[in-house]
């Protein structure tokens, strides 16, 4: 008899465990927003010789200044710079100078930099959207030695 009864409990068990679990309702966040249509941050990448341009080194082993670059190749977020010289501010940027001075960089050479785009969605509007460059990484390494 004590069997029964313990096969009835589990059982019935079994039946209102499933029940309960099913009547909570999923409903989303009551403060979920449209995320499209906010700016957002995607990788910018470019990478060519340089043109011009001059770093001074902050106190937190970051540089800072600006750099004109023939870009040769890019990303698909910087593909608009490529075959044109642009000009890049860094703003407490890390760099690797492989041995070129800061303040006099050397033309002609190779220039890699990295960061952030600010972008929109493709189906959001973009009067009044300006997208934003933030260069974060640099590498500069002098030009490569003719030989012949």
């Amino acid at each position: 008899m004590k069997r029964v009864i313990v096969i009835l409990m589990l059982a019935l068990g079994a039946l209102v465990v499933p029940a309960a679990a099913k009547s909570t309702k999923h409903t989303p966040p009551p403060t979920a927003k449209p995320h499209k249509c906010v700016p957002h941050g995607v990788a910018y990448v470019v990478s060519g010789t340089l043109v011009s341009g001059s770093l001074t080194k902050n106190s937190d082993k970051t540089y800072s200044g600006t750099v004109t670059v023939h870009v040769t190749r890019t990303n698909s977020h910087a593909r608009a710079a490529k075959g044109t010289d642009q000009s890049y501010t860094l703003n407490h940027a890390k760099a690797k100078l492989h041995g070129e001075t800061a303040a006099t960089l050397t033309a002609s050479s190779r220039v890699r930099l990295s960061g952030k785009v600010t972008t929109l969605a493709k189906k959001c509007g973009h009067t009044g959207f300006t997208a934003t460059v933030t260069i974060k990484k640099a590498d500069i390494k002098p030009p490569k030695p003719y030989t012949i």
